[in-house]
């Protein structure tokens, strides 16, 4: 009697299911024995039960490509292969490489998932805005920061060129300017305000400091819309 029934349709892919099947089995994924995953590939697609060939197709290739695989493995070297043997390329290699990727891949689209469903309370929870949780990312990217940057110096009437030396920038100066401004601001800061009034070669300062302050993350960027005020505070935690 069968223990379980397995829907290939549940796997985003072939590459899905082999990610399964290696972390159910703890198989280093850098050292897949390829008969023991093969024959386990093999009776997940016997046990699906409906050959829908629509949805199977991809994992029949997959199983193809297994099988050539474990035959390759199989297949004793010749002497002279045996002597280069650190040059020969792992057959396996490419299957690695796929599955890393696909991993990861899968970890990021997983990753935007969980943001996407606690969107609205992040959005709409107005009173939470500016309580930052360790885990939190940044929810301005850094293009909206270079948006609203040069968005700032589209709007100077004066439009004569300037000349910058950026050896003359204390950037950790301009780092802990930024952090006693924003520690006096309980409900944060705008980001258009921080620049204004100040010359050009200064907010290119405090603009440089405030972008490596995000990086540590020590500063909090929220922007409610793409086109919405940008706001920064102290990360707390």
């Amino acid at each position: 009697m069968m223990e379980y029934v397995v829907d290939v349709e549940v796997f985003h892919g072939p590459l899905d299911l082999l990610l399964y099947l290696i972390d159910k089995n703890q198989i280093d994924i850098y050292d897949i024995p390829v008969a023991v995953i093969t024959e386990q590939y093999m009776e997940h697609l016997h046990l699906t039960g409906d050959y829908n060939l629509e949805v199977l197709g991809e994992f029949l290739i997959m199983a193809s490509y297994l099988l050539n695989l474990k035959s390759r493995m199989l297949l004793p070297k010749r002497q002279t292969e045996a002597i280069d043997d650190e040059e020969q390329a792992d057959p396996r290699q490419e299957l690695v490489q796929k599955l890393l990727d696909y991993r990861q891949y899968k970890q990021a689209a997983d990753f935007l998932g969980d943001r996407d469903s606690g969107k609205e309370q992040r959005l709409f929870f107005r009173q939470a805005v500016y309580e930052w949780d360790e885990k939190e990312e940044i929810i301005a990217s850094i293009n909206a920061l270079a948006r609203a940057y040069r968005s700032i110096h589209r709007q100077e009437a004066d439009q004569k060129t300037y000349d910058i030396a950026l050896t003359d920038i204390d950037v950790k100066l301009k780092m802990e300017e930024i952090l006693q401004i924003l520690g006096r601001r309980d409900q944060g800061t705008v980001f258009q305000k921080l620049l204004a009034g100040v010359e050009r070669r200064e907010q290119l300062a405090l603009f440089i400091a405030l972008l490596e302050l995000v990086k540590q993350q020590k500063v909090a960027v929220q922007q409610e819309n793409e086109f919405g005020e940008i706001i920064l505070s102290l990360r707390v935690g």
